[in-house]
């Protein structure tokens, strides 16, 4: 059989399973792919335009980078990277290779690379990072593993996948990406990350979304020991932690929060983790958690439609992969009759 074929009719079927996402023609087993399609349907939420009033800036100006995930292309950054100039950071924004579709082992290391080269460039000894999704993993190892504590000052991730998703072993199988592998739960790379104790003296935060679409259970969001921010009053949306100002304040507030070196502990007096349930962030639906829930229900039942009627990102790819994959799957079955 034809792969051209399967894949015209693959997209016909997941578009309609998709609500709105129409899928132009193209290779959908390309990262770049997937990037160029989630770009253009978000393209007018991440026009950077006025902005709002924002805090006092810092009165040293700190170099932060900002670390892509899965089929994510740096463009996604534009509306943090503008908040932050506006609050006195420096944002530098590291897309990694092939859309860290590749060996998670190995884009550690590359991490690790990029961050010399913006130490240097800085004169920094030290940077903040800002990790959106699968980024978040990958610097969780390069500071847990790869002696990385000693050059990062703090990490905040959100919508990280910290202990993988279900979806992931079927995306995989249809897209032959090893980070696909690699996130799928009890993977060597995530029993690697979360089994490594965290760094000592660099904080980590991670934030999330209980009605996230596609990054679910939610808990896989969750670092024992971390400061874990989980937005669940209402509806909030995976993608508008990219451009929502109110998100941003939360994620401003964590990297600017005192490191051990200030002589203040950034996490809780104690010494225990801190799961902090913030506010609900206005994501244009006022929907009660119990409708999120119903919503969520829905969206398993449409194939993966979601309550912002996008559909994309690291974890919007799984979604659209599985699906093909249970096509293709189906196709040859019935091609066996």
């Amino acid at each position: 059989m034809k792969t051209r074929p399967i894949l015209l009719a693959l997209s016909l079927a997941l578009s309609t399973t998709a609500c709105d996402m129409v899928l132009p023609p193209g290779d959908m087993k390309s990262p770049e792919y997937w990037g160029d399609v989630f770009l253009d349907k978000y393209k007018d939420e991440l026009v950077v335009g006025d902005l709002e009033p924002g805090p006092a800036p810092l009165a040293e100006p700190r170099v932060v980078l900002l670390i892509t995930g899965v089929t994510i292309p740096a463009e996604w950054f534009e509306p943090i990277k503008a908040r932050l100039i506006r609050d006195g950071f420096i944002p530098v924004v590291y897309e990694p290779p092939d859309l860290l579709s590749g060996d998670l082992f190995e884009n550690s290391i590359l991490l690790g690379q990029k961050i010399d080269e913006v130490r240097a460039q800085y004169g920094q000894d030290k940077i903040d990072v800002l990790a959106e999704c699968t980024g978040g993993l990958i610097t969780r190892y390069y500071l847990q593993s790869l002696g990385g504590e000693a050059k990062v000052s703090r990490l905040v991730t959100f919508i990280s996948p910290q202990h993988g998703v279900p979806k992931a072993a079927m995306a995989y199988d249809f897209a032959g990406w090893p980070a696909l592998h690699e996130l799928t739960p009890g993977s060597d790379f995530l029993n690697a990350v979360n089994d490594a104790p965290l760094p000592e003296h660099v904080p980590i935060t991670s934030i999330y979304s209980c009605t996230d679409e596609y990054i679910q259970p939610y808990e896989t969001s969750i670092i024992p020991g971390a400061k874990n921010i989980g937005l669940c009053d209402g509806f909030v949306g995976h993608f508008s932690f990219f451009y929502d100002p109110s998100i941003y304040l939360i994620m401003h507030d964590a990297l600017i929060a005192p490191v051990p070196s200030d002589g203040i502990d950034p996490v809780d007096p104690s010494g225990d983790p801190v799961d902090t349930i913030a506010p609900g962030v206005d994501d244009g639906d006022s929907s009660s958690d119990a409708d999120a829930d119903d919503t969520d229900d829905a969206n398993a039942d449409a194939g993966g439609c979601s309550a912002s009627s996008h559909t994309g990102g690291d974890a919007g790819v799984m979604l659209l992969i599985a699906g093909a994959m249970v096509l293709v799957r189906r196709r040859r079955n019935y091609a066996a009759l």
